[in-house]
């Protein structure tokens, strides 16, 4: 059995990703519909991989797994394991397309059955609570919220401070698109001021199950003029074009690299004036995040979604060093090798020397 739901949290889990969402059914004019529970809540899931040693989705899959896509599971076979009910194993794990939802829409998503976060009010559960419990996933909109850096932590980590039905918690946040962000931009925390929850029982730590920031939703800011349960499917996308920046366009360029963003990593091309431009990255190129891009090599796509509206996709590929590069390399290897083997006075080691200044002038050209 096959099952379909959209990403709302790949988060870090003990060498992998945990990632989770919430059930949807495609309807056959291509449209979504959330699954709920008994008592109206929406219904999620979270893909457990039987190979790892926590269950944690694989780096390698995880990483092309964006928030907000449509994922499809395959041979999905439940596995609940107390709180976390809703656990499933599966065999193969795909992106297929991505939403674009309104706050509204994100509304509808959101747990409005529970006043209280996984059945009580502390930042944790016990080991008994969490083994009478029912499910350890829902989305929420905070009433008030303030980040804190946790400085008991060697790398920068953030808690978050938040009201909900009026009762105050405090969770840590373990959604690595959200520390990637502020690692670039940290004036980014400032500027949030609507956004969504995503909160997760964590696997025992220290003899209890804190309660986590698994993702944090933030609303497009820009959104497609599309019906607002669509999906943009990656296979129904047309190819318009394929062109590279000007002269005129790269000349107005200071430096572009790599960031992420919550649709997937993008190039971040920052001009001379002062402004930036976004394109999201062609899925077939596996970016690192702050690698630096030569614009020289890459291209701009403009494709067409089914219902008419544009927009562009940036192909990137591998720098290589050209043979200048390699050359002027190894010869810095040779003075090394030539000054533990020869002194320059004698006259085999002034001809080395000799070479090699000549080599290096023709390779610092390049």
């Amino acid at each position: 059995m096959d099952k379909h739901f959209i990403c709302l949290a790949n988060s870090y889990k003990r060498g992998g990703r945990c990632i989770a969402g919430i059930i949807v059914t495609i309807k056959p004019n291509g449209q979504w519909v959330k699954e709920t529970t008994q008592n109206g809540s929406p219904k999620w899931i979270r893909p457990i991989d039987k190979n790892t040693e926590y269950g944690e989705v694989p780096e390698h899959e995880a990483r092309y797994i964006p928030l907000l896509s449509i994922v499809k599971l395959t041979n999905v076979e439940p596995c609940p394991h107390q709180s976390h009910s809703e656990d499933v194993f599966y065999q193969q794990i795909l992106a297929i397309g991505m939403i674009q939802p309104t706050s509204e829409i994100l509304g509808q998503l959101t747990d409005k059955e529970h006043t209280d976060i996984f059945n009580n009010r502390e930042f944790a559960i016990s080991p008994e609570e969490y083994s009478i419990g029912n499910y350890s996933l829902m989305m929420i909109h905070p009433e008030t919220y303030e980040f804190q850096e946790d400085l008991s932590k060697q790398r920068a980590k953030y808690r978050l401070k938040f009201s909900y039905h009026n009762t105050i918690y405090d969770f840590s946040v373990t959604d690595p698109i959200f520390y990637d962000l502020i690692s670039k931009n940290p004036n980014l925390i400032a500027s949030l001021k609507d956004f969504y929850l995503v909160l997760s029982i964590g696997l025992v730590y220290e003899g209890r199950h804190h309660k986590l920031v698994a993702g944090i939703i933030i609303p497009p800011s820009i959104l497609y003029n599309i019906e607002p349960y669509a999906i943009i499917y990656t296979d129904s996308i047309q190819k318009m074009s394929t062109r590279e920046f000007t002269s005129s366009e790269r000349s107005s360029m200071k430096k572009a690299f790599v960031v992420p963003s919550q649709q997937g990593m993008s190039v971040c091309i920052k001009k001379k004036n002062g402004d930036e431009e976004f394109y999201l990255i062609d899925s077939s190129y596996h970016a690192k995040p702050w690698e630096k891009v030569n614009l020289k090599k890459a291209l701009l796509t403009t494709y067409k979604e089914p219902m008419g509206k544009e927009f562009v996709r940036i192909s990137l590929q591998p720098t290589r060093k050209n043979i200048f590069q390699v050359i002027k390399s190894h010869i810095y290897i040779l003075l090394n090798i030539q000054s533990l083997c020869h002194s320059r006075n004698s006259g085999l080691g002034r001809y080395f020397w000799g070479v090699v200044n000549f080599l290096c002038r023709i390779g610092s050209k390049y």
